[in-house]
């Protein structure tokens, strides 16, 4: 299907938008002309060869491999080309008026004046928490959009990065020092940014869609332009004005912005954690932040300002007492009549119907609905069969309604059900149920129930999806799988689904399905596969078998699906076999510290699509990689300590997840002690600091990032939760302090404001180098101790190349 009019819709909307910061003096009408003028020629240059090589292949019957893969993209970008051209020709319509009427335009130069400097303070505290604020609003509702998994965080979080630095870079470059209207632009591009995200999932995404990598990467960047370019320059305007009117350095400026982000963080976390929806919180922030700028720069008059405060309290109080999050969640949702939504500190909840069949969606895709017999079967009855006379039995996760009723087709004593979001649970739970008294739910997080839990359980099931992110990997790995072996009677049975069942297996699946069969080979004696509608593992130390139907007629268990009306055991043995001959028992084994298989997950969602694949990879490296080219190699020493600091933020919410077990609820704290340290070393001078070169302190950097390759593990060997975690909290102080420190030594050696520009771009593009570098590359593919130590690696590059005085 060709995206007509989502392409026509999105180019008209960003030519809008370029046109919009033209005309507010965020960069020239030069630059404006320029941008299009290079979209008018990569669009042309790109469709008239796709058109060419199509040409060729029908003329000359030649066999040009990437033709039907990019034939897609010809009629994309011919749409592209025909609205840019048709946006090029209006541009030159003053050329042929002044050409029949003989007159000539002109265009006057204004003198923009320097507001009143006694609210920069304010203003740039104000920056710090509506950023912190929108981005993790956003990045929440995005990675419900679009998955949730690693490399869209890493590139949401690059993207706003970039686009921040770009936004700083125009400011050096901009003569426009209005704050007044440079505050205004501010304060309406969120509102954009959020109608450009509901646009563009109504125009490129169906309901309940998991977008492709490339997909995701383009609805990024396209989502965040409008805010981070705005905030980006705000930011280093306000530091111009701060130094001008205050004396202040751009250290302390950029002090009291982060103190900012860390109180938006901070507040965030607790209202996020259930008692506000997201774009409640989202709307009544915008209007936080509208009504600060008007109140301040547009009016002085106490009366005006007193009807102002009224008319936003009243408008608050609607947005406060109203249900934006239905209205929202509904245009996210076409064809799906929402009935009620609510955001859980884990994701967001929506109750809807569809041709009068009710059905809950969880983070936007559906996970309950009444006709679900083959799949709820095969999730419970594969392991149940396996066990003789089975009394205790642990279910993690999953739809309960639907897998309860097969479970109670066994005599059982007790049905443990761990699910770590208990308004999930509340959900899926009918208000009318009667649940059974053997059936007892944990709202916990399953890895901490393993740890702590001392009962022991005949067959364990676990319903989680795929090692698709860090945390899922979690519940594949060696570790837990040992964990989880303790829990069990000496004949316990455990079942797991790892992913797909896919009739043919490429080498992406065969690596993944291979670093799981291996991890568990090594915990229990016996291990299968089972082929249905997923692919599940089943292991155990007593013999486990794939005589399914046989199964059931000896236990007397009468099944819709599972059972011999529909399968047959020797076509489920031979399956069975085919899938363990393509096991490679060479592939590592997946560990906690070594997350190879969700490595192996993110290559094969690569491989789904070969055609995108490559495009996808060029465009991450084209937007993250190649901008370091224009930091200056005086910065170079803050593009990689801001690259190793984004990198071990990544880190250190890893191993919080691993000390504590669940990191949501104790992220806010994380991130708040890191941006504190950021506050204190860019506000803060401490005197045996003062004394030492700026190459002692890099080295400084360096050596922490070793010791703590070498002691992160005996962290996560103390018992308990409280010491690990203030530990943890305790190491993300001192690097960012020294990042902090580094950012304020840098600027204070600079004349310029444009220098401080320069250098606070290069902070954005290094930290979002760090965070895709590591959270995509290194961890899953290397580990944790290497991923430390190349952090430590990066801070010696910038000590190599870079240019350090002092």
């Amino acid at each position: 299907m060709y995206h007509v009019s989502g392409t026509v819709i999105t180019v008209s909307l960003l030519y809008l938008l370029s046109w919009l910061f033209c005309k507010t003096g965020i960069y020239s009408r030069s630059l404006h002309r320029k941008i299009w003028n290079s979209v008018l020629a990569v669009s042309f240059l790109f469709t008239a060869l796709a058109g060419i090589f199509t040409a060729l292949q029908i003329n000359y019957k030649w066999n040009i491999q990437f033709i039907d893969s990019i034939l897609k993209w010809h009629v994309e970008t011919g749409i592209c080309l025909g609205v840019t051209g048709i946006f090029h020709f209006l541009w030159h319509l003053s050329y042929y008026r002044e050409l029949f009427s003989g007159s000539k335009s002109s265009e006057a130069s204004v003198s923009i004046p320097i507001t009143d400097p006694s609210v920069i303070i304010p203003n740039l505290f104000v920056i710090g928490f509506i950023s912190t604020s929108v981005q993790i609003l956003l990045i929440r509702e995005l990675l419900n959009i679009s998955g949730g998994y690693e490399l869209i965080t890493g590139v949401f979080l690059a993207s706003w990065l970039i686009a921040s630095a770009l936004g700083a870079l125009f400011a050096v470059r901009s003569e426009i020092n209005d704050i007044k209207r440079i505050n205004f632009m501010f304060s309406i591009t969120p509102l954009i940014s959020l109608l450009m995200m509901i646009l563009l999932s109504r125009l490129f995404l169906e309901t309940g869609e998991t977008p492709s990598l490339l997909t995701s990467i383009i609805f990024t960047i396209l989502l965040l332009i409008p805010f981070c370019i705005t905030s980006g320059f705000t930011f280093v305007k306000l530091l111009s004005a701060a130094k001008a009117a205050k004396g202040l350095n751009p250290g302390k400026s950029f002090s009291v912005e982060t103190t900012g982000g860390i109180i938006a963080g901070l507040l965030l976390s607790v209202l996020t954690s259930g008692l506000i929806n997201t774009y409640k919180l989202l709307l009544l922030i915008i209007l936080l932040n509208l009504s600060f700028v008007i109140l301040t720069f547009f009016t002085k008059n106490a009366r005006i300002k007193f009807s102002l405060k009224i008319l936003f309290i009243t408008i608050a109080g609607i947005v406060i007492f109203s249900d934006p999050d239905q209205f929202f969640r509904q245009l996210l949702l076409p064809g799906i009549e929402v009935q009620e939504t609510k955001d859980s500190p884990y994701g967001n909840i929506t109750e809807g119907e569809y041709s009068g069949e009710k059905s809950v969606y969880y983070n936007q895709r559906l996970l309950s609905y009444n006709d679900d017999v083959t799949e709820r079967e095969e999730d419970i009855h594969y392991a149940m069969l396996q066990k003789e006379k089975p009394d205790k039995v642990l279910l993690i996760s999953g739809f309960l309604q639907s897998r309860l009723k097969e479970l109670l087709k066994y005599p059982l004593k007790e049905i443990h059900f761990i699910e770590q979001d208990p308004m999930l649970v509340s959900t899926l739970i009918r208000k009318d149920s009667v649940l059974d008294k053997r059936l007892i739910i944990e709202n916990r997080d399953a890895f901490t129930y393993i740890k702590k839990s001392s009962g022991q359980f005949d067959v364990a099931i676990l319903l989680l999806p795929p090692p698709s992110t860090l945390s899922l990997n979690r519940y594949y790995t060696l570790e837990f799988f040992k964990l989880l072996k303790k829990k069990l009677t000496p004949e316990g049975v455990f079942m797991c689904s790892p992913g797909s069942a896919d009739s043919y297996l490429n080498q992406e699946s065969v690596n993944l399905y291979s670093s799981i069969f291996n991890s568990m080979s090594e915990v229990f004696r016996h291990v299968i596969p089972v082929a249905g509608n997923k692919l599940y593992f089943i292991a155990s130390d007593n013999d486990v078998s794939s005589n399914i139907c046989f199964l059931t007629e000896e236990k007397g268990i009468r099944n819709t699906y599972v059972g011999p009306d529909y399968l047959d055991d020797d076509l489920i043995k031979k399956r069975s076999d085919e899938i363990l001959s393509t096991i490679d028992h060479n592939i590592r084994k997946n560990r906690i510290a070594f997350p190879i298989a969700c490595f192996h997950f993110q290559s094969l969602s690569f491989s789904r699509d070969l055609s995108e694949k490559g495009t996808a990879i060029a465009l991450i490296l084209l937007l993250f990689a190649l901008p370091v080219i224009s930091v200056k190699r005086n910065n170079l020493i803050m593009y990689f300590s801001a690259s190793a600091l984004a990198g071990f933020e990544i880190i250190i919410l890893l191993l919080l997840q691993l000390a504590a077990g669940n990191m949501y609820q104790l992220t806010g704290l994380v991130l708040a002690s890191l941006m504190s340290g950021l506050a204190l070393g860019a506000g803060t001078h401490l005197s045996f600091l003062q004394s030492l070169s700026l190459r002692l302190k890099s080295f400084g950097l360096l050596l922490f990032y070793i010791l703590t390759a070498i002691s992160f593990s005996f962290i996560l060997q103390i018992r308990g939760i409280f010491i690990p975690v203030m530990l943890i909290s305790i190491i993300t102080v001192p690097p960012a302090y020294l990042t902090g420190h580094i950012f304020n030594e840098l600027t204070l050696r600079q004349k310029s404001d444009s220098a401080s520009g320069s250098i606070y771009s290069a902070d954005l593009i290094g930290s979002a180098s760090g965070f895709i570098l590591i959270s995509i590359v290194m961890v899953p593919a290397f580990g944790l101790t290497i991923s430390i130590i190349s952090l430590a690696m990066l801070i010696f590059a910038g000590i190599i190349f870079g240019k350090l005085q002092g």
